[in-house]
Order: structure tokens, then C-alpha cells, then sequence
């Protein structure tokens, strides 16, 4: 019984996860959100945010310092400045460095909408 009622919570639903992410990133071409295993409190994101952070292009006049996580549904979202190129590659690495396991990434374009992308695994 308490396994059932535990699947119902906000950060264990998928479709919650991919609303959340899709909201967030929605009209924000300079925008990627990223799922992000192992992300289940906000200390656990100080990591994170020091290696996101400190990405060639990250706007750190938005969000917090540039990036901003939602660890209940386990996103991590990172602003980049509006002319710089979003650096997937960057800050899946970023989140591996930090010791988790990006998943997949929400990215918004205006001729596509929103687009989620799986990462490839890891060989490190």
C-alpha cells in the first residue's frame, strides 16, 4: 500500500516531469531544461549549479546565477545569454562532473515548439 501511495507523488510522475520541464522552457529559446537522476534535495544541487554555472554563454543575470532546479521533479534548468549557442554537450557534462545522470533535455525553437531529446549513455 505505501509503495501505491508513493507512486502518486508530484516527483514521481513522468507526465508531471515533462509538464514541468515544458513549462519551463516554453518561449525561452535560451532555455534548456534537463532531467536529471539522483537530484532529490537542493543541497545536492550546489554541485550542479557551480559546474552549470560556469559554462561558456550561461546567463547569469537569469535565474539564479544562470541556472535554476526543480528537485522535486528532478530538472535542472540553465539560461544561456540570447546570443550565445546552448551547449547541450556542456551541460550534460557539467551535471556527469557533479555526480549525476542527465536523462534527457527539453529545448525550446520557434519552428518546432518544444523538442525532448535522450542523452546518449555515458561511457564514463
Amino acid at each position: 500500500m505505501a509503495a501505491q501511495a508513493r507512486s502518486t507523488e508530484v516527483g514521481d510522475s513522468s507526465e508531471l516531469r515533462d509538464q514541468a520541464a515544458k513549462e519551463m522552457v516554453e518561449n525561452h529559446p535560451n532555455y534548456l531544461a534537463v532531467y536529471t537522476k539522483g537530484l532529490v534535495c537542493s543541497s545536492c544541487g550546489i554541485g550542479l549549479r557551480i559546474h552549470s554555472s560556469k559554462l561558456e554563454g550561461v546567463d547569469k543575470s537569469q535565474l539564479t546565477n544562470g541556472v535554476d532546479l526543480d528537485v522535486k521533479k528532478q530538472l535542472v534548468l540553465v539560461a544561456f545569454k540570447p546570443d550565445a549557442a546552448i551547449d547541450v554537450d556542456g551541460v550534460r557534462e557539467a551535471i556527469y562532473n557533479a555526480g549525476y545522470d542527465p536523462v534527457h533535455y527539453y529545448i525550446w525553437t520557434q519552428m518546432d515548439g518544444i523538442v525532448q531529446t535522450v542523452y546518449p549513455v555515458s561511457e564514463k
